[in-house]
This record gives C-alpha cells, sequence and structure tokens, in this order.
C-alpha cells in the first residue's frame, strides 16, 4: 500500500487552521483532520490548558497521543499534528479513538471551526485537487474542519503531486 495513510485531510486541516490538528479516523486505514465527529466541549476549563497557545497545544496534543500509543511528532510552528495510520501501522480504529479522546482537551481545534474564509478555501482546494488528477476528492463539509477522505481517495496515485500544487490555496494564496 501506498501512501494511502498521511492523508490530505490532516494536511488540510493543518493549513486551514495553522494551529495543530486531530484526526478521528472514518474506517480502517482513513483518516480525517479536525474533529468532525463529537462536538463534546473540552470539560472542566482546565486554566492551564486554555492559557497555552495554539502551538503550545499542538505538542500538548501530540505528546499526549503518544502517551496514549499513537507514533506522532511534535507539530512544526503553525502547523497541525501529523497522523499516518492504515494496516501497516498496527493502530485499530478504537486506539486511534481512544487516543483521541484521551488527548482531546489539548486539542487545538476541539471546540472551534472553520471561518467562512477557510471554507472557501477549502472548497478551492478540493477544486484543485480533482483538477490535478485526484477525481474523487470530496469538498469540505460546512462547517467542519477538514476534508474526509476514503481509502481509495488516499491511495490516488496523483495524490501527492495535486497536494504539492494545491496546497499554497490553503493559505489563502
Amino acid at each position: 500500500m501506498r501512501r494511502q495513510s498521511l492523508l490530505a485531510a490532516i494536511a488540510l486541516t493543518a493549513a486551514l487552521a495553522l494551529t495543530g490538528c486531530g484526526a478521528e479516523p472514518e474506517a480502517e486505514g482513513v483518516a480525517s483532520g479536525g474533529t468532525a465527529q463529537p462536538e463534546a466541549s473540552t470539560g472542566g476549563g482546565d486554566a492551564a490548558v486554555e492559557n497555552l497557545s495554539q502551538d503550545e497545544k499542538g505538542v500538548k496534543f501530540a505528546q499526549c497521543l503518544r502517551e496514549n500509543g499513537l507514533d506522532v511528532k511534535d507539530p512544526e510552528p503553525g502547523k497541525g499534528v501529523m497522523l499516518k495510520f492504515g494496516p501497516e501501522s498496527g493502530m485499530s480504529r478504537e486506539k486511534v479513538e481512544q487516543a483521541m479522546e484521551a488527548c482531546r482537551k489539548y486539542n487545538p481545534q476541539a471546540d472551534s471551526k472553520p471561518n467562512p474564509e477557510q471554507e472557501a478555501n477549502g472548497r478551492k482546494y478540493a477544486e484543485c485537487m480533482r483538477a490535478n488528477g485526484v477525481e474523487k476528492f470530496p469538498d469540505p463539509k460546512p462547517g467542519q474542519r477538514g476534508i474526509q477522505i476514503d481509502k481509495e481517495t488516499g491511495s490516488d496515485p496523483d495524490l501527492d503531486k495535486a497536494q504539492a500544487a494545491c496546497q499554497s490555496i490553503l493559505a489563502g494564496r
């Protein structure tokens, strides 16, 4: 299997938010950026966490994910956590979901929604991805961070080339 486990959805969310990124699995071997699933609040209002910058939350989020068994690196400033998983990774959907829930309070995007400009850039990005050979690349869902892509789209041979061609759109360029 090629890089189906490194999905454009993760990069999309990272660039849309210019902060840290969460990832929720849609199906085995498939990830999506942001928090498209539960809309629960972070709960107890942990003041120490609330006072962290988005970049600091991203680092804490990555550390927490590692502590919960996921193989992720600390994000670079202004970028999101990159989560690679698939059949070859040994990470099940359940393991990813458990780690995401355990680390939710550190997820910089846990309770945020994209602004209209970010949503417009996401739509332009999806159009660009399709124009560059990833014909089944979906549009983002309104009010949701990231774009969920399925296994077939994630393994499209044109994914990397299209992502490189379209990346600047996410920054509004």
